[in-house]
């Protein structure tokens, strides 16, 4: 019985984990690193496939970070291939490393993520970083492998978008940083 718990709790927090995959891919290595969370409280519904995790979440796996105030993670009929991952905060945060050595972060008040369908929904204050380049709205979705992306402002919000050219990244990592 302690096995199969923790073996299902492994499945449902491997699952939460993907929600860092937003942008880009993680560094190669990540998926093969332990999982960990850490939280002020846990629970575990064996018979829904639910695990909720409340109260300064923290979650890491390699390079990815991803904190919020409370994250359910639901296998519907224990099928881990259609785990679906809930995070919120105030806000709820992510932070990934790519291969090519560029940090993507990410916030909103809600993450939503649907394993089968590669799809993530961030909302309320939804924003997503690259370096320099940015965007801002109210509601981003993306679909992971399709690597496609859509921002929605709210009535009488726009989306923002900043994005930084090449150059100027290049220029901006290499040069230091003046300190106050």
């Amino acid at each position: 019985m302690k096995f199969r718990m923790r073996t299902n709790l492994k499945f449902l927090t491997l699952g939460l984990l993907l929600t860092a995959s937003l942008p880009a891919l993680a560094l190669t290595g990540d998926s093969d690193k332990p999982v960990n969370v850490d939280s002020e409280n846990q629970a575990l519904d064996m018979q829904g496939n639910v695990a909720t995790f409340t109260g300064n979440v923290i979650v890491t796996q390699g390079s990815i970070k991803i904190t919020a105030d409370k994250v359910v993670v639901t296998r519907p009929n224990g099928d881990s291939n259609k785990t679906i991952v809930d995070a919120w905060g105030n806000l709820a945060t992510f932070y990934q490393m790519q291969d090519n050595g560029k940090p993507v972060k990410g916030h909103a008040q809600k993450m939503h993520y649907e394993l089968a369908k590669d799809f993530v929904e961030l909302t309320g204050s939804a924003y997503l970083e690259q370096l320099d380049s940015n965007v801002k709205g109210d509601r981003i979705t993306y679909l992971v492998k399709e690597q496609k992306m859509q921002a929605y402002g709210n009535t009488g919000k726009r989306v923002t978008t900043v994005l930084v050219p090449s150059q100027l990244q290049d220029k901006n990592a290499s040069s230091p940083k003046k300190s106050n």
